[in-house]
């Protein structure tokens, strides 16, 4: 399917035409969507396929796992539900709060009719699709080596999407603790621990004021102990 959309435009057209941001906005104005915003409590559970409902995350990080296993972590600014369009029942993947969010929803329905409405509205479902699977593979390759390149592709991860950048290094957000830094990189928090001292010594990460602070530099330079 890929190939066939580059054939009719170059990936970097379709990236800029076909983003999610192109699709907010052109789901906010429709006047044939309606949508609310919902305020969600810290761990409250998401299930697209039951609600019938696609949710634009406007501000928080909700967890994405696919049959127990942690995919992916939902930022700011991302949908969640739009890949239940065109799997409906056989999706695996359920969602969590980590924190406290606000998310935009809309009706399931409606922004298929939408989409179907538009002469490439199908591309938005194709492309979104195209990066979930990416990341899953991404994330189950990650997921193959030792404590050490586990624990450190984690905070790579959370580090380039999440941190603040701040001189050479990025600070991540405070709700990324220990317990949740295990859960992800499916480590238990005592091999955190353990590990956490070895990429402190190589000078990957920081613990200071609550948060992690990760050195993106330094985890380039030093794939080779991590693999």
């Amino acid at each position: 399917m890929i190939s066939e959309i580059e054939d009719l435009y170059s990936m970097e057209n379709v990236e800029v035409a076909f983003n999610q941001q192109s699709l907010i906005k052109l789901l906010t104005q429709s006047s044939r969507v309606t949508y609310e915003y919902r305020k969600l409590r810290k761990r409250t559970l998401i299930d697209p396929i039951l609600t019938n409902e696609i949710y634009f995350l406007a501000s928080g990080a909700i967890i994405a796992t696919n049959e127990d296993f942690p995919a992916s972590v939902k930022k700011t600014d991302e949908f969640i539900g739009l890949d239940t369009i065109i799997l409906q029942s056989e999706s695996t993947i359920s969602y969590r709060t980590i924190v406290e969010c606000e998310v935009m929803v809309f009706q399931k329905e409606e922004v298929l009719m939408e989409l179907f409405s538009q002469q490439e509205g199908w591309l938005f479902l194709i492309l979104e699709m195209q990066q979930q699977n990416r990341l899953l593979m991404n994330r189950c390759f990650s997921m193959r080596g030792n404590s050490i390149s586990r624990l450190s592709a984690t905070f790579y991860e959370l580090a380039t999407r999440f941190g603040t950048k701040q001189g050479d290094v990025y600070i991540l957000p405070k709700y990324f603790n220990k317990k949740f830094i295990a859960e992800y990189s499916g480590l238990s928090t005592s091999s955190v621990t353990k590990t956490e001292v070895v990429l402190k010594k190589e000078g990957l990460i920081e613990f200071s004021d609550k948060v992690y602070i990760v050195s993106l530099d330094r985890y380039n330079q030093l794939q080779n102990l991590f693999t």
